[in-house]
């Protein structure tokens, strides 16, 4: 504190006030607030402790190399001491209300935009619900098949052992992904439940079930696809992935008079087999135990 006080009274060297209490002072405020700048939002309690701080420090160092340049000029007529702390005042009070505006603009900065990848993943998450039970005995999916199920539940799978069943209540969506769920449901040999409703993509992911079961008044869907799902595919041939998801069924204990028929509905329309007939066709393998 005794250094403080002397050089506020001007009882320093002069060039101690200006070099090492003004310039070395204030190229390290300099660097602190430049340093705070990088976090942003700044928080505004940083933001006003840092201006406070920085203002007084600059009073300290103006009014202490003034009264230092005012007791030399009792021993010399030379004035470039004043003029030089005056011309060195004024560039250090432009640069340091720069780097408060700085400040002020880190503790009001717009939060970061979300990345395209980020929000159109959190867009498709939020087109369908993908859970476990308490139990970890099942997996309840319900909602559309977008970019993201297959690999959303592949870490379920992982990190549930248990899981046996996979409910079901999806009106269809991407074939690629329904695809995708139904390699894993027959690698880990579930079985499939449809608790309303389940058309279109979706009847590829319960096909996959070891033993395929729905509740008394469910629906499941069948139609051909859709030429929009081809449209960024150049590649893509309707009539071989139709008969490629036919053959899935076929493997899959679907009698062939029923598979054949499956597609035949166009994609504007959809085709709800009698309960009685899917159970014929083996689409469901057996009656629910479900009350």
């Amino acid at each position: 504190m005794g250094y403080v006080k002397t050089h506020w009274r001007g009882q320093q060297p002069l060039n101690r006030s200006f070099w090492v209490n003004g310039v070395l002072l204030r190229l390290g405020a300099y660097g602190g607030l430049a340093l705070l700048t990088w976090a942003q939002p700044l928080p505004k309690i940083f933001l006003f402790a840092a201006v406070a701080a920085d203002l007084i420090v600059m009073i300290w160092q103006s009014v202490g190399y003034f009264r230092a340049a005012e007791h030399n000029l009792s021993g010399s007529s030379s004035m470039l001491p004043l003029w030089g702390g005056m011309v060195a005042l004024i560039v250090a009070v432009a640069v340091m209300l720069s780097q408060w505006w700085g400040l002020v603009l880190a503790a009001n900065a717009p939060p970061a935009e979300e990345l395209y990848s980020v929000k159109m993943e959190r867009m498709r998450a939020a087109q369908y619900v993908l859970t476990v039970d308490d139990a970890r005995s099942a997996v309840t999916f319900k909602g559309d098949l977008t970019h993201g199920v297959t690999k959303r539940m592949a870490a379920i799978l992982a990190e549930n052992a248990g899981p046996s069943t996979v409910y079901l209540d999806s009106s269809g969506g991407n074939i690629f992904e329904a695809r995708g769920l139904a390699k894993l449901i027959t690698s880990a040999r579930l079985d499939t439940h449809v608790e309303e409703n389940c058309s279109s993509a979706c009847t590829i992911v319960f096909i996959a079930g070891a033993t395929r079961t729905a509740d008394p008044d469910a629906q499941l869907g069948f139609h051909g696809y859709a030429l929009m799902d081809a449209a960024k595919l150049p590649q893509f041939d309707i009539a071989e992935e139709q008969e490629r998801d036919r053959l899935f069924f076929v493997q899959q204990g679907v009698s062939d008079e029923f598979a054949a028929r499956i597609y035949n509905s166009p994609n504007r329309s959809i085709w709800f087999p009698a309960r009685d007939e899917l159970l014929r066709a083996n689409v469901l393998t057996q009656e629910s135990q479900r009350k």
